[in-house]
Parts: structure tokens; C-alpha cells; sequence
């Protein structure tokens, strides 16, 4: 979380400029398709950097995580995203370390959530959170209410 919280606070030094040349990358994607390859590759290892730290951070607590950390990884990555945007048009509402304590909210809500890991059986199951191979995506488990 420290280096996590030190980066997010380095990029906050120039979160309008790297925001606008990001949106101006999607952007051109969107305008060229050819691009758009070239631009989900780039966002593959950013969400496999968030997924390794968030194992670790798992480990560290010595919790499995509650989902597949690919899933974990691009919703931290998704609010990262919104949370900068929402940085940039209205400063007064956030702080540097949004993104960060929003990050961490996440890690503690998910390691009270955290399960063993899963039976040999369950294995072969879909992860939530994942595609099948029909194009869907299965609904994460919810947990039962407590009479």
C-alpha cells in the first residue's frame, strides 16, 4: 500500500497532463481501431501489475482473495480511472490520496470477504468476473444474510 500510495501521489503532480494525453490515446483508438490493440495490451499489464500487488497483498494478510485477482485488478484499475477523472474536473472533492485510501477501502473490505481457497471440484467452475466462452459473465457469489 506505501508504494502504491507513493505512486498515485508522484502522478498527482501531473494528473491533468497524463489524464489528457490518456483520453487523447483512447480517443485516437477509438478514431483508429488499429490502435486499439496496442492500447489493451498496455492496459493488460497495468491491470497484471494491480493483479501481482494485490496477491501480494493478500499474502500479506494471509487471506485468498473473495474473487480471481484479474477481476479485483481491473475494478481498482476502473476506479482509478473515474476517481482521477473526477480529480481533475473537481479538486475541491478529493484529495492526493483518494485513489489510494479508496485502494485500501477496497483491500480491507475484500480480506473480510476472503475465502479458503476453493474446492479441487470448483476449480473447473467459471471465475466471477471472467467471461465464458459463451460471452458471459458469471455473477459473483453472493453471501447469505444473517437471520
Amino acid at each position: 500500500m506505501d508504494h502504491m500510495r507513493s505512486w498515485y501521489r508522484r502522478r498527482d503532480e501531473t494528473l491533468g497532463s497524463w489524464l489528457a494525453l490518456r483520453t487523447e490515446l483512447w480517443l485516437y483508438g477509438l478514431r483508429d481501431p488499429k490502435l486499439l490493440p496496442v492500447l489493451a495490451d498496455r492496459e493488460r499489464r497495468s491491470r497484471a501489475a494491480l493483479a501481482q500487488a494485490l496477491e501480494q497483498g493478500f499474502a500479506d494478510r494471509s487471506v485468498a482473495p473473495p474473487a480471481p485477482v484479474e477481476f479485483l485488478a481491473l475494478v481498482v484499475h476502473s476506479l482509478g480511472d473515474g476517481l482521477s477523472i473526477q480529480r481533475v474536473i473537481s479538486p475541491e472533492d478529493s484529495d492526493i490520496d483518494t485513489v489510494a485510501n479508496a485502494i485500501e477501502l477496497l483491500m480491507r473490505s475484500w480480506s473480510a470477504l476472503a475465502r479458503n481457497p476453493a474446492p479441487a471440484n470448483e476449480a473447473s467452475r467459471p471465475s466471477p468476473g471472467r467471461p465464458t466462452d459463451k460471452g458471459r459473465t458469471p455473477p459473483i457469489e453472493k453471501p447469505e444474510k444473517n437471520p
